[in-house]
């Protein structure tokens, strides 16, 4: 909710952007839970991915993504925003990626998935 504070300081509209077919673009290595866990202890990301081949920093290729932009929703300037402030308009914004996502979804993943695909927010 770090974007939302600052938005909400300099009244700044944010726009709900969705990229369908992310996941698609690395591979998660799985594996190497004890090392992985103690790096996140101290604050380090453990997150062990690979993309392309031959330069697995770069995503795969030949991944279809399907991008859908929302419309702005306009945030108050609020100079020291409490924190009910930044949550109130948090959840807004989730509201609204989740109707982008619920509008698009069978379009970017066809009818029969559609059906089953439900975004998870943490």
């Amino acid at each position: 909710t770090g974007f939302i504070r600052l938005c909400l300081q300099f009244g700044v509209a944010v726009r709900p952007v969705f990229v369908f077919g992310e996941k698609d673009c690395y591979w998660n290595i799985q594996g190497g839970w004890k090392s992985r866990l103690a790096l996140n202890r101290l604050g380090l990301p453990a997150v062990l991915t690979w993309g392309c081949s031959w330069l697995p920093l770069l995503p795969k290729r030949n991944v279809e993504l399907y991008i859908v932009v929302g419309d702005p929703l306009p945030l108050p300037k609020i100079e020291h925003p409490t924190k009910e402030d930044v949550h109130k308009w948090h959840e807004k914004y989730i509201t609204a990626l989740t109707k982008l996502h619920e509008n698009h979804k069978e379009k970017a993943y066809g009818s029969s998935a559609a059906k089953t695909m439900k975004l998870e927010v943490w």
